[in-house]
């Protein structure tokens, strides 16, 4: 039998930074080819539960590093050794009824498709691929949703963003292939075909957040922007640990194109403290915003998400982009309504990451294949790679006490899994990044 697991990600590899819970899709149930004795050929979906910005837009927000999935839409193609598609499946309503949820090897939603009559494979040799997006996405689909049945199956689709879609920055996606399926006459089989996040994550979740007469941002930028996402190079692995990266196949890849870097910096989120607190004011004169009572959850009329009191939260999905030589990667930022920084603290990985130790696979837009190998990681100068979740402070659940939801609760007793970061006298941030997201990294402030 032939089962594709589609898996959605997760926070994330998250930030505080970590791996995130990873939403993965998976073509498979079980591990390698298996014959089948009745020859039946069946394909199973899968896609594991992952991460998430908490503005409103097309896909799913990012809260935390919880595994989850709201993607509307699995597309999959089976191709023959010439790259024709002999077999194409959509699926419409992937998060509703196009989908059941399962628990084996894993957590997410999966539904299962068998190949019959006209449509069972041929001996010979294929390749699988599949790709799980939201409707009302801000990528530019034509190269997913363009190719059918008897049409040419393009490698490395690259998806711009929309021109003048307000999210610029990036949007979840999952994609994964089985480079190569063998059919043999008579036999059945199955294979998994995982399809993991092809996003990176990031997020600030602090405290104590020190005033300063006209603060009403904090915002967190970037060295570089990448403003198109190339599927490809897919890590087609069921991971396992949401954001501990141990799995042996955590791979770290910058899969954008069409970028921006330079003197200025690309925000990728923005939190506006007059949403989180009555009034910017220091009454109690601890040179920090008040809090208590002056504290706000803006999101408390949706149910959701909960936040601990006296804290802030902004985070996004990115489209991932490479290290800039010289160039502090990212940074948190104290600003006036102007834009004027009032305050920044360096946003840093922390020395002993896993990450300053890899070489990171790079797109190359000039010869248009993964040739670039990427060195020189540093704690201050990094890649912001794919299924990789960047945090400050630690933020593994949208509910901060998944037993009492709806309920913002007091600072103490302290939580290890919902540990806003605090400003107060810090210099260095420390990033972390989380999913089943692959890794999860712990982010430092300087």
């Amino acid at each position: 039998m032939k089962k594709n697991y589609l898996l959605g990600m997760a926070l994330m590899a998250s930030l505080s930074f970590y791996s995130c819970d990873k939403e993965v899709v998976y073509v498979q149930d079980g591990n390698g080819v298996e014959s089948v004795t009745d020859g039946a050929q069946i394909i199973t979906l899968q896609v594991e539960n992952g991460g998430d910005g908490l503005a409103t837009r097309a896909g799913r927000p990012l809260y935390s590093a919880e595994a989850k999935q709201t993607i509307e839409n699995v597309k999959l193609w089976i191709c023959d050794n010439t790259g024709k598609v002999v077999y194409v499946k959509e699926i419409s309503d992937w998060n509703t009824d196009g989908s059941t949820v399962y628990t084996t090897g894993g957590h997410g939603r999966q539904t299962t498709i068998e190949l019959k009559d006209a449509d069972k494979l041929a001996a010979g040799t294929y390749k699988i691929y599949a790709v799980g997006y939201s409707s009302n996405s801000d990528y530019t689909l034509d190269a997913v949703t363009s190719v059918a049945k008897e049409g040419t199956f393009k490698e490395n689709m690259v998806l711009p963003i929309k021109d003048g879609a307000a999210n610029k920055i990036g949007e979840e996606i999952f994609a994964g292939q089985i480079m190569e399926l063998t059919v043999t006459e008579g036999k059945g089989f199955k294979e998994p075909i995982v399809l993991n996040r092809q996003v990176a994550g990031a997020f600030a979740y602090v405290k104590d957040i020190p005033y300063m007469e006209g603060a009403k941002y904090l915002k967190l930028v970037a060295s570089a922007q990448n403003e198109s996402l190339v599927l490809g190079h897919f890590n087609s692995f069921d991971l396992t640990g949401n954001g501990s990266g141990n799995d042996v196949n955590v791979k770290y890849v910058v899969n954008g194109t069409n970028g921006k870097s330079g003197s200025e910096t690309y925000e990728i989120s923005s939190i506006d403290l007059t949403q989180w607190f009555t009034n910017i004011a220091d009454n109690d004169g601890d040179n920090l915003i008040d809090a208590g009572d002056n504290w706000k959850n803006p999101y408390s009329s949706e149910g959701h998400p909960t936040f601990q009191k006296g804290s802030a939260f902004g985070g996004e999905f990115v489209i991932p982009f490479a290290h800039v030589d010289g160039k502090q990667t990212l940074t948190l930022q104290l600003t006036n309504e102007g834009g004027t920084v009032l305050r920044s603290w360096k946003v840093n990985l922390g020395s002993a990451d896993e990450q300053l130790k890899q070489t990171i696979t790079c797109w190359n837009s000039e010869s248009t294949d993964w040739s670039t190998s990427l060195s020189g990681e540093s704690s201050n100068t990094y890649s912001l790679v794919r299924n990789h979740l960047y945090g400050i402070g630690t933020r593994m659940n949208d509910e901060v006490d998944p037993e009492q939801p709806g309920v913002d609760p007091d600072p103490d007793p302290e939580d290890p899994d919902d540990k806003p970061e605090s400003l107060n006298n810090k210099q260095e941030l420390v990033l972390k990044v989380n999913d089943n997201w692959e890794v999860i990294h712990g982010m430092e402030l300087d």
